[in-house]
């Protein structure tokens, strides 16, 4: 239960927390606390706070108030913990681990400090096996639902979910909450089989010890982390055991240490990886997908007079770009023009000196990239940004969901895979396609929001001249499909004649030359951007 209270949150969000057990600790005090008979209360407590010596709960109502406390403490954690970047959520939760055990080793009018409390009713161990098969349920629950799916998103890349409509701090905060039930159900299923708890039964090494269970087995999957559950366990004892025989103190520690050591080496993964029996399941009984048409938008996408400096280096100096609904306009400039900043600052990436973005009436400036993208713009990356540990129907219904709950709709998942001609590979994982295919993928993914834009950073980077001209195709094809216009930079003047209605050229940051394709090609400016000043004397 406490490994898979774990994964919920450690294997779907990929921050790593080393404090999990003392939510467990909390959980099994506020259950003892509630369950032991009020007799032993008075001898055991006689000082206790808050009229706790009355209270005399069931087994099952005790554990009930346990998981409870420990949901409302560590929600008001994960507030912290969901909110901070890098390694600061880690060293947190080993904050709250010191904490919590200072806490119950001081407070001796609550918890008997380092002595513990006994007295506790037994239960039988069909209710461990209950407590085991609810974990199941609800961790293998959690990850097929909205919230679940957004956060393995946040794991994989915090830049594109944010992108593709998915906070980032609500996805966490909801895996660590869920996280919390199931490490609340753990410690109060562990005090009420054992009869007592001391502050020994949750200290680092055994926060370590379950965490290494959840490692050796894949955290990324529930598979993962019931195969590490029981490779552990058995090994623990069957070293333990050798270790009595032969006289070797903590051999089980030597059997631990050794298995973590090759795993790490030989699988980083753990053994099973990405591999997972949910998945497969979920492939064989897939529910149909849903489409729903929104109506063509008015909205007219439009960046004014943005300014960008970085230091003393002015990156971006007042252009003015806008692209009507339905139309394509391309953004072309050579290296360092500023094209991907325009597209980060328009996406919510990058902060403007001043200008403004804006969608229709809606100001776009002070958005967050999440809002933005909610509000219909959706893009693609220059270096490409897809979930690889996800398939790739998996990478188009995470951004289908963002649609039908903030965009009142979108169209088939099914669809788009079939127009990218992404349907027989629909199943295998995003990392194993080849560079074609994964741009095809991003695109279809951008397509699933049903923005009103898609903006486009270098599609056909990397490819070859047939390849690109598909793909100019597979764009304007795509959107024509979801009624959406686009802006798309490429350094391929060919390309961008080829697919754009409206061509923007960007030179040091600003403006040099706006029109058709045609228009844009015989500007003697363009010419010089390109080719140099020679080029245009020619």
């Amino acid at each position: 239960v406490l490994v898979l209270g774990m994964q919920v949150f450690i294997g779907n969000t990929g921050v790593l927390s080393f404090g999990h057990l003392a939510f467990a600790q909390i959980a099994a005090y506020a259950t003892a606390i509630a369950v032991i008979p009020a007799v032993s209360k008075a001898r055991s407590l006689p000082d206790i706070p808050f009229g706790l010596g009355d209270i005399e709960l069931g087994p099952f109502t005790g554990l009930l108030v346990g998981i409870a406390v420990t949901v409302v403490l560590g929600a008001l954690v994960g507030g912290v913990v969901a909110r901070a970047g890098g390694l600061a959520p880690t060293m947190i939760t080993l904050a709250v681990l010191v904490v919590v055990e200072q806490v119950v080793k001081n407070w001796e009018a609550l918890t008997r400090g380092a002595g513990g409390l006994s007295g506790v009713p037994v239960i039988g161990s069909s209710w461990l096996y209950l407590g085991a098969f609810v974990a199941l349920l609800v961790a293998c629950w959690f990850q097929q639902t909205r919230l679940g799916r957004f956060a393995v998103a946040t794991r994989e890349d915090e830049l594109a979910a944010s992108a593709l409509g998915v906070r980032l701090f609500t996805a966490r905060w909801g895996a660590w909450v869920w996280s919390m039930a199931l490490m609340g159900l753990g410690g109060a299923l562990l005090v009420l089989s054992i009869g007592s708890v001391t502050p020994k039964q949750f200290t680092l090494d055994r926060n370590i010890l379950v965490l290494a269970m959840l490692v050796l087995g894949g955290m990324r999957t529930i598979s993962g982390a019931v195969t590490g559950t029981l490779l552990v366990t058995a090994g623990n004892e069957l070293f333990r055991q050798l270790g009595d025989r032969w006289e070797i103190e903590r051999f089980s520690d030597l059997f631990l240490g050794g298995v973590l050591l090759a795993v790490m080496l030989l699988r980083p993964g753990g053994l099973l990886g990405d591999r997972d029996l949910l998945r497969a399941l979920r492939q064989r009984w897939r529910p149909p997908t849903r489409s729903a048409t929104i109506p063509a938008g008015t909205d007219v996408l439009r960046a004014d007079d943005i300014v960008v400096d970085f230091g003393g280096f002015r990156a971006l100096d007042g252009p003015v770009v806008q692209v009507r609904p339905g139309e394509v306009v391309g953004l072309i400039g050579p290296n360092g023009a500023g094209k991907t900043t325009l597209f980060n600052v328009i996406t919510g990436l990058v902060a403007e000196s001043s200008g403004r973005v804006t969608l229709g009436d809606v100001d776009l400036t002070e958005s967050k990239p999440h809002e933005i993208a909610r509000a219909g713009l959706a893009r693609t990356f220059q270096n490409l940004r897809i979930f690889t540990s996800m398939t790739v129907r998996e990478n188009v219904e995470l951004t289908s969901l963002v649609a039908w709950r903030h965009r009142q709709g979108g169209p088939s998942v099914d669809a788009l895979l079939a127009d990218a001609g992404l349907t027989a590979v629909a199943d295998r994982l995003a990392s194993t396609l080849d560079y074609g295919n994964q741009r095809r993928l991003e695109l279809a993914r951008a397509a699933a929001l049903a923005p009103a834009f898609l903006l486009l950073d270098e599609p056909t980077s990397g490819m070859s001249e047939l390849e690109s001209l598909a793909m100019a195709e597979r764009v304007r094809a795509t959107a024509r499909a979801i009624g959406a216009g686009v802006l798309v930079i490429d350094h391929d003047l060919g390309f961008i004649a080829h697919i754009s209605d409206h061509v923007v050229v960007l030179a040091q940051g600003a403006v040099l030359s706006e029109g058709t394709p045609d228009q844009v090609r015989a500007d003697p400016a363009v010419a010089v951007a390109y080719l140099g000043r020679g080029a245009s004397a020619q």
